[in-house]
């Protein structure tokens, strides 16, 4: 069957692109498109085709990013990195208008889910969440704390706190930070995914049994009523579209608080795994106006992941990947 639905996934680099690039290849009517600036970015070997592209902040990047478009006959764009979320949701209704449909949320969603002080304060009401600070005299609550960014990812700076000595510490260490009640139970990520006006399709539970460097590296399907009513109210209150995920962590008594949102694909949004269907084909599907009922979803599946590696050659790069579109100007 010939390839129908070019897709440009982008950046080619990040975890959440691999993932979607494995994924999308199970659909043989997707021919999957890489881009990133990096020409060692793993994604441009495993997609159907590798584009190099200028520097994100560069001022002819759109420009370069809609020629690549035109050429490649691009129907979906799937934006796979935090940083780039924003400036590709201001572009959405522009290359909407050219039949190209960007898989992102809402310019203020993005902003709240970005800040973790903006997404405690618009849904601290809504759904349980860990009590949180923004400023040290603030707190009123005792020992152990976590500290952690307020646009932080990952567990990069993330800290338990068991002193006023370490949170003073982290304090003058952390850009940022937001201090947050801890919790120490166990860890979810609620997979979900929301049609393109915003409404709820599904979302899917899974126990994060190991972590490294916030990435969940082993995971374990559940079903919970209650997580699953949180992503409810969450699709309720903030304008989704396409998947996203949260986070959320049992306290003492074993209540599910929300840690965070993030408005894209996570990376550990499986390919096909038996749990759920294909997640990032039903994103383009969707983004192509296809009705999508809510799949079926099998719980008790458990994941494990393991590294994998690509070798190549400095002549083999030269010749695979197209690095045209690195001279793109205004006209």
């Amino acid at each position: 069957m010939p390839f129908k639905i070019n897709t440009l996934v982008i950046p080619a680099g990040s975890g959440m692109a691999i993932m979607a690039i494995k994924a999308l290849k199970l659909d043989k009517q997707i021919r999957v498109i890489a881009a990133d600036t990096n020409t060692l970015a793993p994604g441009l070997f495993l997609a159907h085709q590798g584009i190099i592209l200028p520097p994100f902040d560069d001022k002819y990047f759109f420009e370069t990013i809609e020629a690549l478009t035109r050429k490649e006959k691009i129907r979906v764009i799937i934006p796979s990195l935090d940083t780039i979320l924003l400036e590709f949701s201001k572009q959405a209704a522009k290359f909407n208008d050219l039949g190209i449909h960007i898989v992102v949320s809402d310019t203020e969603t993005i902003s709240i889910t970005r800040d973790k002080w903006a997404t405690y304060t618009h849904l601290k009401d809504i759904v349980p969440c860990p009590k949180s600070f923004i400023y040290k005299n603030d707190i009123d609550i005792d020992f152990p704390l976590f500290i952690k960014p307020r646009e932080g990812s990952g567990s990069k700076d993330a800290y338990k706190v068991n002193s006023k000595i370490e949170l003073d510490f982290y304090w003058d260490r952390i850009d940022n930070p937001i201090i947050q009640e801890y919790l120490c139970g166990d860890e979810y990520t609620i997979d979900c995914l929301a049609d393109m006006s915003g409404n709820l399709i599904v979302g899917v539970p899974r126990k994060r049994i190991e972590i490294k460097n916030g990435i969940s590296t082993k995971s374990l399907t559940v079903k919970d009523d209650n997580l699953a009513e949180i992503a409810k109210l969450i699709a309720a209150k903030l304008s989704f579209r396409g998947p996203f995920f949260f986070q959320a962590k049992k306290d003492i008594f074993g209540t599910n608080k929300l840690i965070e949102v993030n408005a894209r694909i996570a990376g550990t949004m499986c390919p096909r795994s038996l749990s759920h269907q294909n997640f990032h084909i039903l994103t383009v599907r969707l983004a192509l106006g296809e009705k999508i009922l809510p799949p079926e979803i099998r719980y008790g599946v458990l994941l494990t992941r393991y590294w994998e590696e690509l070798y190549t050659t400095e002549t083999e790069i030269l010749s695979k990947f197209d690095a045209s579109y690195l001279h793109v100007t205004s006209t």
